[in-house]
């Protein structure tokens, strides 16, 4: 759970910016956090419950924070597309 916890607190630190995420790091995250709880619940006996739902909230938090990060995200791809086709209007104008 120890290694959960670290994991947990590195992709909260990377989710934690409001500049544009490392996807490349955070896809490598999340399967490392996916392959560890497959591990632990491999294990059931070994969990404890308390420390086992204090994961289930953090993987919440940590979706809502994706979540965000890929609104803005697509925000700002919206108003960049938008940009280029009222430049494209305006080039043919000139």
């Amino acid at each position: 759970m120890q290694r959960l916890d670290q994991l947990d607190e590195q992709l909260g630190a990377l989710l934690a910016t409001d500049t544009e995420v490392d996807s490349e790091q955070l896809q490598q995250l999340l399967q490392q956090r996916e392959v560890l709880l497959q591990e632990l619940m491999a294990h059931p006996e070994r969990l404890d419950k308390l420390q086992w739902q204090a994961a289930v909230e953090r993987t919440s938090l940590l979706l809502e924070k994706i979540r965000q990060h890929r609104d803005r995200s697509a925000g700002q791809l919206k108003r960049l597309q938008h940009g280029q086709r009222s430049m494209q209007i305006y080039n043919k104008f000139r």
